[in-house]
């Protein structure tokens, strides 16, 4: 009894001592990390991608082993490792038998390598020696204890050596066979258990014959144990032991490379891309750009988001990524650019946010200085009145440039950064009323992020790569404007009634209803088309990553037919509508002088969609009655009527600078008799409409023959102005008359006043540049 127990507690000891030994040894020698793998990048649907080098220079997928047969895995256990799922990373009889059959032969015949232990030494690579035999026991164990059964055969799939640079069945699978491993026959994949016997005299693009004789030996062995059968030994005899080393696939290069830059160290990244729509965008965009390489342009992208989810399904950075001549590495998609006209929806959903727009609002479109420049129009002519929904379709400059001077840059930038254009961040300090026509740098993938905020009813967020499984979660989502804008902004964007409507558009019967803005930059570098259908919103470029224009160029011509024809090819229903009519968006009648609400004076109404929530209630100012004379020659004001006889008739009281730009165009207009020339009231209102130079502007003057301009307008009854300057008199204009001045440097204060006494006063700074 007493040896029993003695025994019993030297076995103790001893396993105790070992326990303490082997932790001891783990603390001081932890297992190395595994090596990396290569990044493999798949569509949506589980196809490859792109693959990359691991960092070690080595094609290294990660192969899990649900990817082979269950038949082909119990042969690779059986072949190398038979008690696998048993033994704690060693099997002692194993190797008893082969240190006792090495010692009889005097030589190596029989190795007793688990599959853990095998992928001990590929973990850590050492020479062949019995103190390296050693130290894989030890890591054997160690991996063991920290990785199940599973995890340790993935290592093993992923990282055997199958000639080359090429490591693990997946690998090997596309390097060799240009196939996913599930594709592979019986005898490819046996093939693959049996080349790394011998990596360098076995591999297929090297040896296929010595492979294909080393195939048959071992088929019969497991023919003989019933684990292949008399259907696999005919595939393993017909099937050649030959194959090509291929690259692997490298589909959408410039966006598997931003998942290579973002999302390192991760072995599968599962993406949006949808494969089957990328080849068919980027075919239409080779198609498109071929007419244009003829006229020096070079470059073109496109980027394509589904609504729901906000997925990227197509991402072409360029028409071919390998054009060296043509620099196609360079990705357009993700380059700041001037973005043209494309901004100009934006400040539509901001303006009708505040309330202070909706389609009919009338808009001036006449000549306008501000910022120390007159601004013009894509086509140089001015419109004069123009409604809102018009202008955005014809893409008008001047109204769009007054409507962001009335809201202010710095509310307008803000608002952009809510829609996800960070790149603004930087340049704000810089940016002026001319970003709304393209004086700012934004990219496509912003473009698109924000213009996808409109079908899903103003909502924004952030443009996926990886796929979604479910919607966007709330967190994720950045309410930016209503429903009611989306709603409103879209039908105008929906209209067909616009200069930019591309040729191919009639011929595609099949359309959805699309919504979308073209835009060309300054000096035509760029040409834009973003939109939106109720499935999906698409960005596309055209010009040339050199910065390099062209005078054909334009947004209508060479980017609107490539986006028509890709909603076209990947939409998949016929929706013919994009949001829903929200129940706070409902139509009124407006005065179609103004655009507001008609008064009693209002001869014309027409129908406009108004917010019940936002839209300001504002009521037309344009038909007004005046107090005329028998023969309307003069008006009278309720201070000097008093026993003069009089009418009442309606007319139109049109802004200054409006009636300024008829009159110097030559048109008639049926404007209000003047005043009463005998009234010595000095009437209350507004004075002259200073038109130039621009309030709280500093104009920078390089020379001392470099001068300012003078111009303001005022009503019809208004024939002097009265300019000062400084608080001294300068010279007495016609209203509308230009006039040019030198100013020294420093701050000055100029006044225009009318012959009634009204009087309008600016500030301006002076600087002069050496």
């Amino acid at each position: 009894m007493r040896r029993f127990k003695a025994i019993a507690l030297w076995s103790s000891l001893s396993c105790l001592a070992i326990v303490a030994t082997f932790s001891l040894l783990s603390a001081f020698y932890p297992l190395p990390a595994q090596k990396p793998y290569s990044l493999i990048v798949e569509d949506r649907n589980g196809r490859l991608l792109h693959a990359f080098l691991a960092d070690d220079g080595k094609w290294r997928l990660k192969t899990s082993p649900d990817e082979i047969p269950a038949r082909l895995k119990r042969i690779l256990i059986q072949k190398e490792d038979r008690y696998f799922y048993y033994h704690p990373g060693i099997n002692p009889f194993s190797i008893a038998r082969a240190a006792f059959q090495n010692i009889i032969h005097r030589r190596r015949v029989s190795g007793a390598s688990t599959i853990t232990m095998q992928v001990a030494r590929m973990m850590e690579p050492k020479r062949r020696t019995y103190l390296n035999k050693l130290v894989e026991v030890f890591r054997a164990v160690q991996l063991e204890l920290k990785y199940s059964k599973k995890e340790i055969l993935e290592m093993y799939l992923s990282s055997t050596p199958l000639g080359g640079n090429i490591e693990g069945l997946k690998s090997a699978a596309y390097v060799y066979y240009q196939t996913p491993i599930e594709r592979l026959n019986i005898a490819q994949l046996f093939d693959l258990i049996l080349i790394p016997n011998d990596p360098n005299d076995l591999r297929p693009d090297k040896n296929p014959d010595k492979l294909f004789s080393e195939r048959m030996r071992l088929a019969r062995e497991w023919m003989h144990e019933g684990l292949l059968s008399r259907r696999d030994s005919q595939i393993l005899w017909q099937t050649p032991a030959g194959a090509t080393r291929n690259p692997l696939p490298a589909f959408a290069p410039h966006f598997c490379l931003r998942i290579k830059e973002g999302y390192a160290g991760q072995p599968v990244y599962h993406s949006s891309l949808d494969l089957r729509i990328q080849r068919i965008v980027e075919g239409l965009l080779s198609g498109n750009l071929k007419s244009w390489r003829d006229k020096g342009v070079q470059n073109s992208a496109a980027l394509v988001v589904r609504n729901s989810t906000r997925e990227i399904i197509a991402y072409v950075g360029s028409e071919n990524f390998d054009d060296i001549g043509a620099r196609g590495q360079v990705d357009a998609v993700k380059a700041i650019r001037s973005p043209g006209s494309t901004l100009k929806p934006l400040l539509y959903a901001l303006s009708m946010e505040r309330g202070e727009l909706t389609p009919k609002t009338r808009l001036l479109d006449v000549p306008y200085d501000v910022e120390g420049f007159t601004a013009e129009n894509y086509d140089g002519t001015y419109s004069g009145p123009v409604y809102a929904d018009e202008a955005l379709r014809r893409s008008l400059n001047i109204p769009m440039i007054r409507l962001l001077s009335g809201i202010g840059t710095a509310p307008f930038v803000d608002f952009l950064q809510t829609t996800g254009m960070s790149s603004l961040r930087d340049q704000r300090d810089r940016l002026g009323l001319s970003i709304i026509t393209g004086g700012c740098g934004v990219t496509l993938e912003e473009l698109v992020g924000a213009y996808a905020a409109f079908p899903n009813g103003g909502t924004y967020v952030r443009p996926s790569f990886a796929k979604q499984i479910t919607v966007p979660a709330e967190e994720q989502k950045k309410k930016t404007f209503s429903v009611s804008t989306a709603f409103m902004v879209t039908e105008i964007l929906a209209g067909l009634d616009r200069p930019d409507i591309p040729n191919n558009f009639e011929s595609s019967l099949n359309l959805p209803k699309v919504a979308y803005k073209t835009g060309t930059s300054y000096g035509r570098r760029d040409a834009w088309a973003i939109g939106y259908s109720a499935e999906y919103t698409i960005g596309v470029w055209v010009g040339n990553v050199t910065n390099k224009g062209n005078a054909d160029l334009a947004g209508s011509k060479a980017a609107a037919p490539l986006l028509i024809a890709i909603v076209n090819s990947i939409s998949a229903s016929h929706q013919k509508e994009i949001l829903h009519q929200p129940v706070d968006l409902l139509k009124r009648e407006v005065c179609a002088t103004s655009g507001k609400l008609p008064n009693q004076n209002c001869r014309h109404l027409i129908e406009d969609y108004y917010s019940v929530v936002r839209t300001q209630d504002r009521v037309c100012d344009v038909d007004r009655e005046y107090m005329v004379s028998d023969d309307a020659r003069i008006t009278y004001c309720p201070s000097c009527l008093g026993n003069h006889r009089y009418r009442t008739a309606t007319f139109e009281n049109q802004p200054p600078e409006l009636l300024s730009f008829w009159a110097s165009m030559g048109k008639s207009t049926r404007e209000p008799p003047p005043h009463n020339p005998e009234c010595s009231t000095v009437l209350s209102g507004e004075g002259p409409r200073i038109l130039s130079p621009s309030r709280d502007m500093t104009y920078y003057i390089l020379s001392k023959d470099q001068t300012i301009v003078l111009q303001a307008a005022s009503a019809i009854d208004v024939g002097q102005h009265i300019w000062y300057v400084d608080d001294s008199f300068l010279e007495r204009t016609r209203p509308g008359e230009r006039r040019f001045i030198s100013l020294n440097d420093g701050e000055h204060t100029i006044a225009c006043m009318d012959e009634r006494g009204r009087m309008s006063t600016i500030t301006i700074t002076v600087r002069y540049v050496p």
